[in-house]
């Protein structure tokens, strides 16, 4: 019973750490997944298509719904997304809808993770996630 006393709390202090650090990585794979999705959709995206006087396309809100249906109604604290024109690093140069062939755009989500276990383990209650996908414009 003694040993048992000692040693259970720390197994399940690292249990806990691997299920919430497992939690983490899934979020920002999920996030990673859906900005890359958001910004392949834009790239093929940037002019609209007229179907029986309907627009569809190049729409930031399309882009929108692409990256939250990604995101398999797993979603961030705050969570914003973002999509630019953008230069080779990343920067924010204009409205993504006026790309020209060869030009990037950027679809950035941002927002923060929440921790489940955070005072158990010592982790602070939310770690702020940035993440960004940059693609090529098709200009179609």
């Amino acid at each position: 019973m003694v040993e048992t006393a000692f040693v259970l709390p720390v197994c399940l202090l690292f249990i806990f750490g691997i299920m919430e650090y497992g939690r983490y990585l899934m979020m920002m794979h999920l996030t990673n997944n859906a900005a890359r999705e958001g910004a392949r959709y834009a790239v093929s995206h940037t002019q609209p298509i007229i179907i029986e006087g309907v627009t569809y396309g190049n729409s930031t809100t399309d882009v929108t719904n692409v990256v939250n249906k990604f995101m398999t109604n797993k979603r961030l604290v705050n969570q914003q997304i973002d999509v630019y024109l953008s230069d080779s690093n990343g920067n924010n140069i204009g409205n993504w809808t006026t790309a020209s062939a060869g030009q990037f755009i950027c679809v950035r989500v941002t927002g923060q993770f929440r921790w489940f276990t955070p005072s158990l383990l010592k982790l602070p209650s939310q770690s702020n996630v940035t993440v960004r996908a940059m693609m090529r414009s098709e200009a179609n």
